[in-house]
């Protein structure tokens, strides 16, 4: 797992760290990790193996399922979280990004760590590690989830990768069973400029003779799983959306694929260990924030975090079969790093108008550009600055039979989040 880059190499990649002495409060706590994101990707397993190995490697201490792909890792990993509760399983769920508190990530049967326990455990690990032994932001909050899944003795853990696979934090662990979801373009700075690298990359969570749960996939990605799976002896099951004949709790028929993922994963665990049992009661009342979430009605208002051009196709599918165009508004922030126009040839000709706003986030394209590019494709397009002062005026402005969608980046739906769970 190491690959001989020396730790201490890494402190010129991180932000200065602001507190050297004791951590009093959450608001600290945060600011605190936020400090810790890398300047540049530089991808490694060694840094968090290094890292745990000063607790006694916590990931490996509970069973585990990984989930990697580049749509409906979420939703997947949720499905499944919610089947093994179902059936009596104590059950760590760790997932990213987070909506609105960053406690959403580490979660035990659906419950975020609380703040003490957060706050303890970033104590923990900052006091213990020394500190040319610096870890990422998501490094960071990995090796705490593993600690307090372990701390809390759950049954197993529903682990998500951050970025591709591979070489990704969450990969120290040896999970019981791995899937992978619909792999498709994203991240291609990072992971590859194909199908095929980006599949292989997703591949390296599949160990060897562990049992593999895949989407259904493109041709060319489907051909890469199964020589990898050949190539590490691992017995590859892939998972038909049509096997899926019941409601789900999540909106959109693509929900499908991703419960049908869940199922399968659920069925190859242990039999010695877990016995699976009531899983359409466990699919129905399955809930996911920001994913076709409903948060108002009159006008009706629907949140969404699609964010690359998979994820709008999907979306768009929906808006056509679902809501009368004439009565669509979208309100969209993409980031600049994005397939804007792929995003936007998807999502502009199923509304009737797009309302571009600001993404809190540097990395976030302006509005002016997301609208150039919705006008390119026949919208009727108004821009606005931040989403939160945005929100109250075209909330006055929309009828009460309109659909406001808001969509384009997790960052932008989070912002939406805060503002429902304040009204």
């Amino acid at each position: 797992m190491c690959d001989g880059r020396p730790l201490n190499t890494r402190l010129s990649l991180i932000k200065d760290v602001k507190y050297r002495g004791d951590i009093m409060n959450y608001k600290e706590v945060v600011e605190y990790i936020e400090s810790l994101v890398p300047r540049e990707f530089n991808p490694s397993l060694a840094p968090l193996s290094e890292a745990s190995s000063f607790f006694d490697n916590p990931g490996l201490s509970f069973p585990s399922v990984h989930v990697a792909g580049t749509n409906g890792k979420g939703s997947t990993s949720t499905f499944l979280t919610s089947i093994l509760m179902h059936n009596g399983y104590r059950v760590g769920l760790y997932t990213s990004p987070h909506l609105v508190d960053v406690r959403e990530r580490i979660q035990i049967d659906r419950v975020p760590i609380s703040e003490s326990d957060f706050i303890r455990l970033v104590e923990k690990v900052r006091t213990t590690i020394p500190n040319d032994r610096s870890l990422s932001y998501f490094e960071f909050l990995t090796l705490v989830s593993f600690l307090f899944f372990k701390e809390k003795k759950v049954d197993i853990a529903v682990i998500e990768t951050g970025l591709g696979g591979r070489l990704d934090a969450t990969n120290i662990i040896n999970p019981q069973v791995s899937v992978i979801t619909p792999v498709s373009f994203d991240h291609k700075e990072h992971l590859g400029n194909t199908l095929a690298d980006i599949a292989r990359e997703k591949c390296g969570i599949i160990k060897r003779g562990v049992p593999a749960v895949v989407a259904e996939q493109q041709k060319e990605v489907m051909e890469v799983i199964k020589r990898w799976c050949d190539d590490m002896g691992a017995p590859l099951c892939v998972a038909k959306a049509e096997d899926i004949l019941e409601p789900l709790g999540l909106l959109g028929k693509h929900q499908k694929q991703n419960a049908s993922c869940a199922v399968e994963a659920a069925q190859l665990l242990p039999t010695n260990i877990f016995t699976i049992k009531n899983i359409n009661k466990a699919l129905l009342e399955t809930k996911w924030a920001g994913r076709l979430e409903v948060v108002k009605t009159a006008p009706k208002v629907l949140l969404d975090g699609a964010h690359n051009p998979a994820g709008a196709h999907v979306l768009a599918e929906f808006i056509s079969e679902e809501i009368d165009r004439d009565k669509a508004v979208l309100m969209i922030g993409i980031m600049a790093d994005k397939d804007i126009n792929a995003i936007c040839s998807s999502l502009v000709p199923c509304v009737r108008e797009v309302v571009c706003v600001e993404v809190p986030s540097k990395r976030g394209a302006s509005p002016k550009d997301v609208g150039a590019a919705a006008r390119s494709f026949g919208a009727k397009v108004s821009s606005e600055g931040p989403i939160l002062k945005a929100l109250p005026k075209w909330l006055k402005k929309l009828n009460k039979n309109d659909t406001l969608i808001i969509s384009g980046s997790l960052a932008v739906v989070g912002e939406a989040k805060k503002f429902f769970n304040k009204k």
